[in-house]
């Protein structure tokens, strides 16, 4: 558990002397990059999913084209995995080495990108459980990652682009199709009044949810449909998920609603971000009721981590200056004051989702440590009652 710790601490407090100018962020994103890559990459048997994918690539190995064809993965990303076993490695870890490689290198472009301050974003990452989640949900993250990049193309206006942005993203999760009517959705302005809207419109469907999600499982998700008929296995059907995690989503989208005009009036993408963050938080609190709906919000929260809250916290320092403008000590007080109480709200979640295994992080395990395979089912399987 110290080790996430001491690992935030260092790829954050790192940033700080750092982030002064263009070249120093340059030299941070390299840093902050390498630290998240390796870190990842030589990881072992950490995270519910590796083995799964552990096991799928070692599938892969014995498998033609054909059959991997009629595999239920996505192309985007079993093409490449058969490739890299069949041309390179057939060692899985491998496999884990170059997707550590792409989710730090794709954060590190948005954040060079977006923010004068990019370890507010690697912040908001770690803490928000993205990184955590990247540990995981391989296919999803790299669509995620691919959506949020395109994402430019609503403030310019190229739809065409956008959609084969998303038609892309969707080669490796088909989640990301949820995406397209999005584009219009998030140039929507969030007011009082649209907050409203949306609110009235998301109780109906948090109460006439179950209908819908047992129309889409029976006839496009059959496997999570079969949960629903068993009482022992309504994982996914039914929600899990920790109701502080829902409420830290839910300050955090109070936050950045607050200063939603500063933010427009800095940059009007501002808007689509806001946007996000509202999503990421209502798509959580559906998740409450059924655990599938959580891997909906991963573009929209990457998104709201990655570029909005940063930019938050740089309002939130604005603001503390000047409605504490005319005493420098006042103002400089509630500054630090303000920003040690979302480090402190944000920090104590990080600890909390490790405490609790979130997404079975907890151990760190690496390649260097003596840890003996354990077969991917006897990982899900649910003991008896």
């Amino acid at each position: 558990m110290l080790v996430y710790f001491v690992f935030l601490a260092a790829v954050v407090l790192i940033g700080i002397p750092l982030c002064r100018n263009r070249t120093g962020k340059a030299v941070y994103c390299s840093i902050a990059g390498t630290a998240l890559f390796v870190f990842a990459a030589i990881r072992k048997y950490t995270g519910f999913d590796y083995n799964l994918y552990a096991q799928t690539f070692i599938d892969f190995l014995s498998m033609d084209a054909e059959e991997i064809g009629y595999f239920r993965f996505e192309k985007g990303i079993s093409m490449p995995m058969k490739l890299l076993g069949d041309v390179m490695f057939t060692d899985y870890q491998w496999m884990f080495v170059g997707y550590a490689f792409i989710v730090a290198l794709s954060l590190m472009i948005i954040l060079f990108k977006t923010s004068d301050k990019p370890y507010l974003g690697v912040f908001f990452f770690l803490t928000l459980g993205l990184y955590f989640n990247s540990l995981n949900f391989m296919r999803q993250m790299i669509a995620s990652f691919i959506v949020v990049l395109g994402m430019r193309y609503i403030k310019t206006g190229q739809f065409f682009r956008y959609l084969l942005v998303v038609l892309f993203a969707s080669c490796f999760h088909l989640s990301a199709l949820v995406m397209i009517p999005f584009y219009f959705i998030l140039k929507i302005k969030l007011t009082p009044v649209t907050l409203g809207i949306y609110s009235g419109l998301g109780l109906l469907v948090f109460i006439f949810s179950w209908p819908v999600i047992q129309f889409i499982t029976q006839h496009f998700l059959p496997k999570y449909y079969n949960y629903g008929l068993e009482d022992e296995g309504q994982h996914e059907l039914m929600g899990n998920r920790w109701v502080i995690y829902t409420i830290y989503f839910g300050v955090c989208f109070v936050l950045s609603f607050l200063f939603r005009k500063r933010l427009t009036e800095k940059d009007p993408l501002n808007r689509v971000w806001l946007n996000c963050m509202f999503f990421a938080f209502y798509i959580e609190l559906l998740s409450l009721k059924h655990n599938m709906v959580g891997r909906l919000e991963l573009p929209f929260l990457l998104a709201a981590a990655a570029i909005l809250l940063p930019r938050v916290v740089e309002c939130l320092i604005e603001w503390c200056g000047e409605k504490f403008g005319s005493s420098r000590r006042r103002a400089l007080t509630a500054c630090t004051a303000s920003v040690a109480a979302l480090t402190v709200m944000c920090t104590g979640m990080y600890g909390y989702m490790i405490g609790h295994n979130y997404n079975g992080v907890n151990p760190y395990q690496t390649i260097y440590d003596d840890t003996p395979w354990v077969d991917p089912v006897e990982v899900w399987e649910k003991p008896e009652q």
